[in-house]
């Protein structure tokens, strides 16, 4: 049985959850946006926490832009199936869509596209460029009245991410909201060659390993990109505050000084140790520039990884091999973690009210988050067994070519949703525990707003584009070009934006006591 965040403590919690909105601060249900229709108006809308606004029998059909790739034909199936249940609990049918890439996601928010619900894990800049843009309603006046079965779920301490400028503009998902860097490596090849992984282990016994396995497989990379061009986890325990122009280098300590992350010791130590692994052949060659995701599944052994309980499964069913994870970095929290990969409600949306019932709804209803996330029963997923906690692919389906393949990462609740076989059973509660585990940066909740500093962004970022993937990744040598690198950031503005950023977080961490 799936025990929910605090399950046993609805009173206290529903105590949190009210303080928690208050400080968010808003009272606004419309966007904050520059469009006429932003944000629709909530007059007329039930006063009631339960049971919706009020249907005048009319069906309302809402626009869902979810992630991943999927067939239109397989989206329609499901989003008939969904409909199912939407008609008759709040009086709405779904249009869903998957696939959007960063480009037509921001086409459609910058046109006014009337989309209901859209997930923002394609945007870059997140959450924070999404309310920077204008492009989201916020939700306070709406979670409290149609968002009470997911503030039940909800932890606070991340709720408190989602919020920007004392106004709350997206749920966080229920997924992993601490953070455990490392690498993930192939069993096979660990096994074979007899390599003991430590569970948490340092970037010295990375080393070993992969040595051993550039002697074994002399043809292998033995440390591949975690995503195309150059991808790459971040595995020191930094805040980015937003957008790594201006960090807090250990969010284990309680400092809140703001500094330039690309002239930290721990940055230049870490390009060191990259260029001496390129140098050796540790790191494919082409790691900067490659097209290719999911090296894994190829000739790659080992990337940089975020570990979270069931990462081990997650990863075999999107390379099709089975992996083991060494963990560099121990849990914990900051603002990106919490309120990424999740969804808004877009200012162009015709229908806020019932875009947050449906968004209650993927909280709460394990049929209607299960159709989401894992798709038809029969077509896309079947039972293992009459017990019904595990599902699988059916027989003669492939699970990496499945016209519906599971995000389940990227939807509000998969905790309400059936284990896919190979998982613990207790998977649920363990990412609970995990996420509880996580140590909050100082600095959590706090949204950087570049507005007063934007030009100094745009040049400092140029100048980040031309030197932090390929000093990260070995392609360069951090003592020839590390200094050049800070000094065409200095030049661009970057001293300008740690004082204005180090202003606002003083700001907010004071509005805090």
């Amino acid at each position: 049985m799936i025990k929910f965040w605090r399950q046993g403590a609805a009173l206290l919690l529903a105590g949190v959850m009210a303080a928690s909105l208050a400080a968010c601060g808003s009272t606004s249900t419309g966007s904050t946006g520059n469009s006429d229709n932003a944000g629709a108006s909530n007059e007329g809308a039930s006063a009631e926490n339960t049971g919706g606004s009020e249907n005048n029998g009319e069906i309302v059909k809402l626009v869902v832009w979810g992630v991943g790739s999927a067939d239109t034909e397989d989206c329609n199936e499901v989003a008939a199936a969904i409909s199912e249940i939407t008609r008759e609990k709040i009086g709405v049918e779904i249009e869903l869509v998957r696939g959007q890439d960063a480009e037509q996601i921001n086409l459609a928010l910058t046109s006014g596209e009337p989309i209901d619900m859209l997930n923002y894990n394609n945007v870059n800049g997140q959450l924070a460029a999404i309310v920077r843009n204008n492009y989201a309603t916020a939700l306070d006046d709406l979670v409290e009245k149609y968002g009470q079965g997911a503030l039940e779920v909800i932890n606070p301490v991340d709720l408190d991410a989602c919020c920007f400028g004392g106004t709350l503009y997206a749920l966080p998902d229920m997924k992993d909201t601490s953070r455990s860097a490392g690498f993930s490596m192939r069993k096979d090849i660990v096994d074979e060659l007899g390599i003991e992984v430590p569970e948490m282990g340092t970037y010295d016994d990375m080393y070993k390993i992969l040595t051993q396995v550039h002697e074994a497989y002399p043809d292998m990379y033995p440390l591949v990109p975690t995503w195309a061009g150059g991808g790459m986890q971040e595995t020191l325990p930094t805040d980015p505050l937003g957008d790594n122009l201006g960090i807090l280098e250990n969010v284990y300590n309680d400092t809140t000084e703001v500094v330039n992350y690309y002239a930290t010791e721990s940055y230049r130590k870490f390009c060191e140790m990259m260029y001496k692994w390129n140098q050796e052949g540790l790191i494919m060659p082409d790691a900067t520039t490659t097209t290719e995701n999911n090296l894994l599944s190829g000739n790659g052994f080992a990337m940089f990884e975020n570990w979270k309980p069931g990462k081990e499964l997650e990863n075999y069913k999107s390379t099709g091999k089975e992996v083991v994870f060494m963990k560099v970095v121990e849990p914990y929290k900051y603002t990106d973690v919490s309120n990424g990969n999740s969804f808004i409600i877009p200012y162009s949306s015709p229908h806020p009210e019932k875009a947050m019932e449906l968004w209650n709804l993927m909280y709460t209803d394990p049929e209607v988050s299960n159709l989401f996330i894992n798709g038809i029963e029969g077509k896309h997923w079947v039972y293992t067994d009459d017990s019904k906690t595990f599902i699988t692919t059916p027989e003669g389906v492939d699970p990496n070519a499945s016209g519906y393949s599971s995000v389940d990462w990227a939807w509000p609740n998969q905790q309400i949703t059936p284990l896919w076989k190979g998982a613990q059973a207790d998977l649920w509660d363990e990412l609970n525990k995990f996420n509880e585990s996580g140590v909050a940066s100082p600095a959590h909740g706090f949204s950087w707003d570049s507005n007063p500093v934007l030009n100094q962004v745009t040049a400092c970022n140029n100048v980040v584009s031309a030197y932090h993937t390929a000093l990260r990744w070995g392609a360069m040598d951090p003592n020839e070009n590390l200094p050049k690198f800070i000094a065409e950031l200095e030049s661009a503005g970057i001293n300008e934006i740690i004082a204005e950023k180090q202003r606002q977080l003083d700001e907010f961490l004071a509005g805090k006591k």
